[in-house]
């Protein structure tokens, strides 16, 4: 992909339309930018300081409930909100909403706040979050994230045309009150009430309207859409959480390329570095604006469908690789080959470790090697991504004679390949939806979108289901570690360790927050 070039050049603007007409009052404006600097300032006047952050690529829309990748969800956390949001130290906390309350292992009631507004000043009631979640779950949309709900009473049928909605499990009995009644019990429910992937929408786009009409209840509203530039955000002061007076503007930037991001970060035209590559934390990690975030993830490689009825090349794939010495490269904390949750959600210690005897061994024992082998990979990853398949690439090599063609992908057609003709290789970053070890194994699960290696095993799902209905803490870290068990012992996948993203951020901003979901939250947010 060709790199972009960035400079501190005033570039045209161009208002907040989907269209491509630019009226003669806009003509106007510009005239007053280049002759003033910017719009509102007057002639020695400093304008407020602007947030400036980067996605790795443009966002192809705003709906949240199409998201099929993380790409975008810097943006859209910050635009649409749900009943809580996840802290760090407290767990679940609210956010439009007061409290969730159990009523028996089958039913959940919430209460929302009172004086919910949306971003025009109406108002924002139990009945917009209902035709949220009808909007999801109907079969014309096709939401990706629909199995969010799927445990309410009839919502996979519905999901499926089976049934109708009006069977839904969720009633508001009020304006401010919401009933959801399970088929089974699903102890972790209340953390999809975090995702802006089923929080309320009041509306969606169409061609020609300005963004600036989208209608949002996060922090932040969308103010201008420059495509192939950037978006700009202003402060939504109908979000009365966090520094809901004097939230600064937030601009975004589309950059591809990690070097080129750190580059405008070193020149001060970005405020905020979402990824720094990890071949300069070293350098960087002793600065005060180095920040070094754990976050929870299970990125790993993973097995396609050539090599299913191959187990012996799986295992020999797996032990091949020298862990500790990828860990080293980049200066990683977790160790590769092993999982990337926490350690305390298990009761033992799972990794995979080097042995190119008994991998050589394994190796040989299965005559007929796929000729076709590829390691595929996105873009998204940036250039760590690529150095750590090059190296995987030269181990596989030097320890089994094998050749792996390294393959890359733009991030929408990887997905799209690794739904429709998954390669021999993958390396594959998963955040799950909710801090626990059930979304984390659910990614294998029958039904979920994310299965990518397409084991549809009733052993499996039999360790989910027995997860998903655990209460105990002791009981849950049993079953968690069964289920890994599960995905190790068969070498189904290779897991790489425990993740942190290393960000920067300017010392002039303060009240930003990165949770160990990677979800930014800018309600906070302020600036010197």
């Amino acid at each position: 992909m060709k790199e972009r070039q960035t400079c501190n050049c005033k570039r045209l603007p161009k208002w907040s339309s989907i269209s491509k007409e630019f009226p003669l009052k806009n003509l106007v404006s510009l005239v007053l930018v280049v002759l003033f600097g910017s719009l509102g300032f007057g002639a020695g006047e400093t304008p407020a300081p602007t947030f400036k952050l980067h996605l790795s690529n443009e966002p192809s829309q705003l709906d949240p409930h199409q998201q099929k990748s993380s790409a975008s969800s810097y943006l859209l956390q910050n635009l649409y909100r749900n009943i809580f949001f996840y802290d760090n130290k407290q767990g679940l906390v609210p956010d439009l909403g007061e409290s969730c309350k159990r009523d028996g292992p089958l039913v959940l009631i919430c209460k929302l706040k009172k004086g919910l507004i949306w971003s025009d000043g109406s108002a924002l009631t139990s009945a917009d979050f209902i035709k949220g979640y009808q909007r999801v779950l109907d079969p014309k949309n096709a939401a990706p994230r629909a199995d969010m709900l799927f445990k309410i009473k009839n919502a996979p049928a519905i999901y499926k045309g089976q049934k109708k909605m009006e069977t839904l499990g969720i009633t508001a009995p009020d304006a401010t009150t919401l009933r959801f009644e399970f088929e089974e019990k699903d102890p972790d429910f209340e953390y999809n009430l975090a995702s802006f992937l089923i929080a309320p929408v009041k509306n969606i786009l169409k061609p020609g309207q300005k963004v600036s009409e989208l209608i949002v209840n996060g922090p932040y509203k969308m103010a201008d859409w420059l495509p192939g530039q950037k978006i700009q955000l202003i402060n939504n002061t109908n979000y009365k959480l966090g520094n809901f007076n004097k939230r600064p503007l937030v601009e975004i930037l589309f950059i591809n390329e990690d070097s080129v991001a750190l580059q405008l970060y070193e020149k001060n035209e970005l405020s905020f570095l979402r990824r720094l590559p990890t071949l300069y934390i070293p350098k960087f990690k002793s600065r005060p604006d180095f920040y070094w975030i754990p976050v929870i993830r299970f990125d790993y490689i993973g097995f396609g469908p050539s090599l299913k009825d191959h187990p012996k090349i799986r295992e020999a794939i797996a032990l091949s690789l020298n862990y500790p010495e990828l860990q080293k490269i980049f200066s990683s904390e977790g160790v590769p080959g092993c999982p990337g949750i926490p350690s305390a959600w298990m009761t033992e210690e799972l990794c995979y470790k080097l042995d190119a005897q008994k991998a050589k061994k394994a190796f040989s024992e299965d005559k007929k090697v796929p000729a076709d082998m590829k390691l595929m990979y996105s873009a998204l990853g940036g250039e760590d991504h690529r150095r750590a398949t090059e190296w995987m690439q030269a181990q596989w090599q030097k320890n089994l004679g094998l050749k792996v063609q390294l393959v890359l992908r733009e991030n929408k057609v990887y997905l799209n390949e690794l739904q429709s003709n998954p390669p021999a290789l993958f390396r594959k970053g998963v955040a799950p939806d909710r801090p626990t070890c059930l979304a984390t194994l659910e990614t294998f699960a029958d039904w979920s979108p994310e299965n990518y290696i397409q084991m549809k095993d009733p052993e499996y799902q039999a360790i989910l289901k027995k997860l998903g209905e655990s209460t105990k803490p002791e009981d849950q870290r049993k079953i968690c570690t069964e289920g890994i068990h599960y995905l190790m012992d068969r070498y189904l996948v290779i897991p790489l360790g425990e993740i942190h993203f290393a960000m920067m951020a300017k010392k002039t901003f303060h009240g930003w927050k990165v949770n160990s979901m990677n979800q930014l939250d800018l309600a906070d947010l302020s600036a010197d």
